[in-house]
């Protein structure tokens, strides 16, 4: 929680600039849009929908359609090429004046969903015993990424310009736990890894079948569609 206000501190200044915004005004559809979504490791673009049909209560999904990485471009091997999506959905509870001065903030349960396909290279060693393998080969194989997890986040949210309630900015951060599974496909007949796969993302590596600690946080562009 104490890292949570922090983020959220950082842009109280921001949003104190912005003219006070309409806590609620009325039932509301909210196109919305991730503008980093294509600077993440399994990146692309995220398009998703708020509908708030109550002073405190609105519901929000958002589907990110995967189908680069970055890292393709970053370094001198052969890309990576995945391609899936990962929904997040929640229910939100807003709140129109919080502690420490925040305004228009809102806590809400999250759950995501993910199912990624990525083709990528790796050295297979052939009929391995003991060691020793009859001889070794660089082929493509189909990693398969599932995630489900949840957390508990809160943000705050505000017009991005002066009398203009139809664009707003939307800020939040939480904490949550995620499960994965990882399958590999294509693998050569009679291969093995040389060096098995790793699983990781910024917080560090992740563990097949385990709970893994995230660090849901973001910046998201809302505009009022009806």
């Amino acid at each position: 929680m104490i890292s949570i206000i922090f983020f959220l501190s950082i842009f109280c200044n921001c949003f104190s600039q912005i003219e006070n915004d309409i806590f609620y005004p009325g039932k509301a559809v909210m196109l919305r849009t991730n503008p980093f979504s294509f600077l993440q490791r399994d990146a692309g673009i995220m398009v998703g929908l708020n509908y708030r049909w109550h002073s405190r209560w609105s519901a929000t999904i958002d589907p990110k359609f995967i189908f680069y990485s970055i890292q393709s471009f970053a370094v001198n091997m052969d890309p990576r090429s995945p391609l899936g999506v990962r929904i997040k959905t929640d229910i939100r509870y807003h709140i129109k004046k919080f502690i420490l001065g925040f305004e228009n903030v809102f806590i809400a349960p999250e759950a995501v969903f993910g199912y990624v396909r990525t083709r990528s290279s790796a050295e297979f060693g052939i009929n391995c015993t003991a060691g020793n393998c009859a001889y070794y080969t660089l082929q493509k194989y189909t990693e398969i990424k599932k995630e489900a997890g949840g957390a508990i986040k809160i943000g705050m949210i505000g017009p991005i310009k002066k009398k203009n309630e139809n664009w707003k900015l939307e800020l939040y951060s939480g904490i949550g736990v995620s499960f994965f599974d990882f399958q590999e496909r294509g693998i050569p007949a009679g291969g093995s890894f040389v060096r098995p796969p790793l699983h990781d993302d910024i917080l560090g590596r992740l563990d097949e079948d385990e709970p893994n600690i995230m660090i849901p946080f973001g910046l998201i562009i809302t505009y009022r569609i009806k």
